[in-house]
């Protein structure tokens, strides 16, 4: 692509300045050049601040997609995303961000929930993030299981910094944390496709966490997204193809996962068979809605055992071993067990479901 551009409209406005960026994203493949960090941003930030007509909001997010949205361009999504959103800092040591795609799953169980639960009852502190009803899956998202197992999911910025400080775990609600991106709801509705905001609301990192998992989909897509999660503050990261292209990892089949420990990039095939761990079948892993998912979550953190205990196990110990609590993803596993047999687990969700019922009473 052409490392340059046209030149800039002479009239400064908001849709002269959009259609310059349509113009430079939209010649074709030999013509259409990628867009610099600070371009990315401002044409983002007229977006998010609907300064221009939806027709080039939905024609800039679509062109962007069919294009591909470079490693900067995607730092500059996140720098006009940050910009307008309401950041905490939780005083946590090693906190874990759980990057979960917004709009859920259709066909698959939601594990996450449960093994982010396991994790910081195993005194790993755990932000999640995420909204209800999100285009183009509208599946089932990782809020909508938390709801259902009666954690809080409303909380403002300062409530959840403190239920993050209190009990290792909270959860950011799109709505509240990031009303603009909330606010283009229907506009994404409209393109009916994913786009690089897709992308950036895994990675943005609104907690300052030092660590985050990440789940993909498509592995062409991972070099740019490694590179722009490279700067958005972790110590360390973890990219898995995992079930239906979110962060939960099978426990029935080996899955791809990129590990990037802050210097340099480790690429290897997680394969759950090493572990001694009960696969889990097609069928334990269909999903049905929220309530389904949240009823075999309840079962595992009380002390279920099977298949959907080993899945969580293995997601949990995952995640241990990510945040540097535990030497190999084994003892991280073993951690994870060891968690759930003791009950602690099961603790950690009354904890969370207590301080639900309290800010209700």
């Amino acid at each position: 692509m052409s490392d340059s551009g046209s030149d800039r409209p002479h009239d400064d406005s908001p849709f002269e300045r959009m259609r310059y960026y349509q113009r430079e994203i939209g010649q074709g493949p030999k013509a259409c050049r990628d867009l610099t960090r600070e371009e990315a941003r401002d044409a983002l930030t007229l977006i998010l601040t609907q300064q221009v007509a939806r027709a080039q909001m939905g024609g800039f997010l679509l062109v962007e997609r069919f294009k591909g949205e470079s490693a900067e361009e995607l730092l500059g999504f996140a720098d006009a995303i940050k910009a307008g959103a309401r950041q905490i800092k939780p005083k946590v040591e090693g906190l874990l961000d759980v990057g979960s795609p917004y709009d859920g799953r259709k066909k698959s169980l939601v594990v996450s929930p449960a093994a982010s639960i396991v994790v910081a009852a195993a005194g790993v502190p755990v932000v999640m993030h995420g909204e209800k009803d999100l285009p183009p899956k509208h599946g089932v998202a990782v809020g909508d299981v938390l709801e259902a197992l009666g954690v809080d999911i409303e909380g403002a910025p300062d409530e959840v910094e403190r239920s993050v400080e209190e009990t290792g775990f909270g959860f950011m609600r799109q709505r509240v944390f990031v009303p603009q991106v909330f606010a283009l709801k229907d506009l994404r509705e409209e393109i009916a496709l994913r786009s690089g905001i897709h992308s950036i609301e895994k990675i943005y990192n609104l907690a300052g966490a030092e660590y985050s998992i990440i789940g993909l989909t498509h592995l062409p897509y991972m070099e740019k997204m490694l590179e722009a999660v490279k700067q958005m503050g972790f110590r360390r990261v973890m990219i898995v193809q995992g079930i239906e292209g979110n962060e939960d990892v099978p426990s029935g089949r080996p899955c791809r996962v990129f590990e990037w420990d802050g210097a340099e990039m480790r690429e290897y095939r997680l394969n759950p068979a090493e572990y001694d761990l009960a696969p889990a079948s097609p069928e334990d892993l269909a999903g049905r809605d929220a309530a389904y998912s949240a009823e075999v979550s309840l079962r595992v953190l009380e002390g279920g055992a099977g298949p959907h205990r080993d899945l969580v196990a293995l997601n949990a110990g995952l995640r241990i071993y990510l945040a540097e609590r535990a030497a190999s993803i084994g003892e991280g596993i073993a951690r994870a067990r060891e968690t759930l047999d003791s009950g602690a687990a099961g603790e950690k969700l009354e904890e969370l479901r207590a301080r639900a019922r309290a800010k209700v009473a």
